[in-house]
């Protein structure tokens, strides 16, 4: 299932990167790291895991404002025991303690110092608990404190990126859809790099990555997961993750899906075309969409026949899971995240009250007891939604 061997890359990032390392055209540095690849089966890898092979460690309901009817989640990151959950309906990003009371909503509109021109956009959270939040349109880094009052705002005019990581010595890493062009040294060459690393202040950077191809689509704002003291970048339609120790590239991971994939398929659309239309028909893999990888879990989101995908690999028996669901039975489930070596779920409030009316249909009853105990008891409303559930595999 996965083989892991080191080799030098030539390494030339192009459009959307979707051939990185895979068939740089212009290769601009040599870059020696470890390689890991897994196989990935989209039409066998359907295997969801199933309640006895997992424990339920905790339930958090959460305390949401009487004015948010429904959540739906952008990116949940859990640091402390503290849940950050940033919701695309409000665009706002609340932190939750441990029980699920609410202790922190960020993302008020306005011109004032700690206030977002356009909305928060990413957020990452460093090893002192500070909470730092990104406002493209805003052209700023917002840092909060523990108790959620504004520490620092840095400015990112001379920048411009599309969106941002934050490495576990503090650094920034900036990505660019056009290419970021040297301003300063009078320096007078083309050059243009996709990836750049800044210091903790957004002055002093380094140039990690060039750019090779115009951008045409629009991508993800989440091209950054941060997974323990590492920061893995993901570039849209690839099938490949670089992972960051520090500012230091420490590996690349990469997923063979049997050569149904988009960016092995139609390498020259993506970098030469302006009409995608052709992707509304494509039977392949579109390309990873979310990855996380801790300890004991490789952890996936792609799409397969315009269908959502997971994908979980258990580092410690080799055992994979996934399918169009994670978990067997009953799916209010609208996001999952790893933390560590737990599985963390998310249930959202309208989906378990859609669920509510087929409650006593068969197949839903047939289904139901596929599903861990709580699930009742969430669809009979002696468990509130939203919720967290905390999940450990046996």
């Amino acid at each position: 299932m996965k083989k892991s061997f080191t080799i030098s890359i030539l390494c030339g990032i192009g459009l959307y990167s979707a051939s990185i390392f895979t068939s740089c055209n212009k290769p601009s540095q040599t870059i020696t790291q470890e390689r890991e690849c897994y196989q990935v089966n989209p039409t066998l890898d359907t295997v969801p895991i199933k309640t006895h092979q997992y424990s339920v460690d905790s339930i958090v309901s959460l305390k949401i404002p009487d004015d948010t009817i429904e959540m739906r989640i952008e990116k949940i990151s859990v640091v402390n025991g503290c849940a950050y959950i940033h919701d695309n309906i409000k665009n706002k990003i609340y932190i939750f303690d441990s029980k699920g009371n609410l202790k922190k909503i960020i993302g008020e509109r306005g011109h004032a110092r700690g206030e977002f021109l356009g909305m928060p956009d990413e957020f990452f959270v460093d090893n002192n608990n500070k909470l730092h939040v990104f406002d493209k349109i805003g052209h700023k880094i917002i840092i909060y404190n523990e108790e959620g009052s504004v520490n620092d705002v840095l400015e990112t005019n001379d920048f411009y990126p599309h969106s941002f990581g934050l490495t576990s010595n503090n650094r920034y890493l900036m990505y660019f859809t056009d290419g970021y062009k040297d301003q300063y040294n009078n320096n007078k060459t083309e050059t243009r790099y996709s990836l750049i690393s800044l210091d903790e202040k957004c002055k002093e950077y380094k140039k990690l990555i060039p750019f090779e191809y115009e951008q045409h689509s629009i991508i993800s704002e989440h091209t950054f997961s941060q997974n323990g003291d590492r920061l893995a970048f993901l570039p849209e339609y690839a099938d490949s993750v670089i992972v960051f120790k520090g500012d230091s590239i420490e590996k690349v991971v990469s997923f063979d899906f049997g050569g149904k994939i988009l960016c092995k398929e139609n390498t020259e659309k993506l970098k030469q075309s302006e009409d995608f239309s052709f992707l509304d028909t494509y039977q392949g893999v579109l390309g990873i969409t979310r990855f996380q990888e801790t300890d004991s879990f490789v952890y996936l989101n792609y799409f397969f026949k315009d269908y959502k995908q997971y994908w979980l690999y258990n580092k410690r028996n080799g055992e994979t899971f996934g399918g169009h669901q994670l978990l067997e039975g009953i799916n209010p489930y609208s996001y999952f995240c790893i933390n560590k070596n737990q599985i963390i779920a998310f249930i959202n409030n309208e989906t378990v009250k859609t669920f509510r009316e087929y409650y006593h249909h068969e197949a839903f009853q047939k289904n139901l007891k596929k599903s861990p105990d709580y699930m009742k008891d969430l669809m009979e409303g002696r468990i509130q939604a939203p919720a967290l559930v905390y999940i450990t595999l046996k």
